[in-house]
């Protein structure tokens, strides 16, 4: 099935996001990284909500289903990726070491 424009763009920027970090990992721990990427989500979807509400009553209100929202979203997200490298370990773990050698 064909993507359509705003799923390439939104997985596009997803690869994006993931290159960038992994380009971080090679000179900086990679749960440094982890823990840098969890902050700068959780900031920049405060501001989200901050400035998609028409006031501070509003944004007040709407913290807690905020809240829920978004911890739910990660948890369905990071649920999916936690079983698709339980099922594909092997394949997305496999390091240069790992690869089979062309004299064998």
């Amino acid at each position: 099935m064909a993507l359509t424009d705003d799923e390439r763009q939104y997985w596009d920027l997803v690869d994006d996001f993931i290159s960038r970090a992994n380009e971080h990992c090679d000179s900086i721990d990679p749960s440094m990284v982890s823990a840098a990427m969890l902050q700068a989500a959780s900031r920049f979807n405060a501001f989200i909500v901050a400035s998609s509400s028409v006031d501070r009553k509003e944004y007040t209100e709407e913290l807690d289903a905020s809240l829920r929202y978004l911890t739910n979203q990660y948890r369905d997200y990071l649920r999916d990726n936690l079983e698709d490298y339980r099922e594909n370990f092997k394949v997305y773990t496999r390091t240069e070491d790992d690869e089979p050698n062309s004299n064998e």
